[in-house]
């Protein structure tokens, strides 16, 4: 089920000014900033899993969102940490080398429905690379108060791109319900014998089953597009119901071969969706949303943020309505939507 706590949404407007008042290197390639609103009574909570959307105001990137890796319960501020993309891509390159303690933001208050769900079940928290900010989040918010038991299952390159390792140790040493597992692909026998890590290589199918006992599990999920296609096959293949398993992906499209192409109908049906300008039609499938529909279907809109905030997937709607998941963060003009966050209410045509 995908949520937002009433708080967040009536939240998600209000612009808050935030102060850099401390700055770590995570690793090679990650760097955590804490961040200070500079109203003492500025604070906006936020769920576990949500993120910030900072107005940068670069020419090459008007709006960067990154996800706060820090507990909910702390309610001194936000930590985000900020992995170096290929040309600076994203805002990195401003968080990385311009972006220091004193730094002044313009953020949007926290925003985002990849949440935990009130549920008694055990739950897996797995992530690849950087995706494991939400995850980190996450499990400070069960480690507080509750005893369900946990696997965080993380993937990375090496040792020198293991994030917040000594943080997680930190987490489950007095809390033996939480088991924190790690697969370097390219690590060291003495990783294994250090501790690093558990697991040398990818991360598959059998890996995963001699990690898990056998239960029924909550999954969360981030990382990679490519990453999630291959653990939910893994996961599912272990039994796991597709329907338990939630993900979020940091602006990589739906890989094409983890989708299958639907065939051309004559017209439209009851969930019928036209693009347009590609003369293609398709049958609604129940998608997360426009833009992974259009991706499954071999189309590849303009997108950055994915999560309604940097307005790169606008589209113009030729036909029909759309409803939203989370409403866009700006009012957009009139005949156009956000692929990211909308979803048809009815047959529709997009100008795509």
């Amino acid at each position: 089920m995908s949520y937002v706590s009433p708080a967040a949404s009536v939240a998600q407007s209000t612009e808050l000014e935030l102060e850099i008042v401390e700055r770590v290197q995570q690793s090679r390639n990650v760097v955590s900033l804490t961040l200070r609103p500079t109203d003492p009574k500025g604070f906006v909570p936020f769920r576990a899993g949500q993120h910030l959307a900072f107005r940068l105001g670069l020419p090459e990137c008007p709006v960067a969102t990154y996800t706060i890796s820090s507990s909910p319960r702390d309610r001194s501020g936000y930590r985000i940490s900020v992995k170096l993309e290929p040309q600076g891509r994203g805002g990195s390159d401003y968080f990385h080398h311009k972006a220091q303690v004193g730094t002044m933001l313009r953020a949007i208050a926290p925003r985002g429905s990849f949440v935990l769900t009130d549920d008694d079940r055990p739950v897996i928290l797995l992530s690849g690379g950087i995706g494991i900010t939400p995850a980190l989040s996450m499990l400070h918010d069960l480690a507080s108060d509750s005893s369900r038991p946990v696997y965080f299952i993380h993937a990375c390159n090496d040792a020198s791109e293991h994030n917040f390792r000594q943080e997680l140790a930190g987490i489950a040493r007095e809390r033996p319900w939480v088991r924190i597992l790690t697969a370097y692909a390219n690590g060291t026998a003495a990783d294994l014998i250090q501790g690093n890590c558990q697991h040398l290589g990818i991360l598959d199918r059998d890996t995963l089953r001699s990690w898990l006992p056998l239960d029924d599990y909550r999954v969360y999920m981030c990382g990679p597009g490519a990453f999630m296609d291959a653990m939910r096959a893994a996961l599912t293949a272990l039994g796991l119901a597709d329907g338990d398993i939630r993900q979020e992906s940091f602006g990589s499209p739906l890989p094409t071969s983890s989708v299958q192409l639907r065939p051309a109908v004559a017209e439209l049906s009851a969930a019928g969706v036209r693009f347009g300008r590609s003369g293609l039609n398709s049958t609604w499938d129940g998608a997360t949303n426009l833009l992974e529909f259009a991706e499954a279907q071999g189309l590849s809109p303009d997108f950055s943020c994915r999560t309604g905030v940097c307005g790169s997937c606008q589209c113009g709607l030729l036909k029909g309505e759309v409803e939203y998941d989370e409403e866009p963060l700006d009012p957009l003009p009139e005949g156009q939507i956000l692929l990211c966050c909308s979803r048809p209410k009815g047959p529709i045509e997009l100008d795509l």
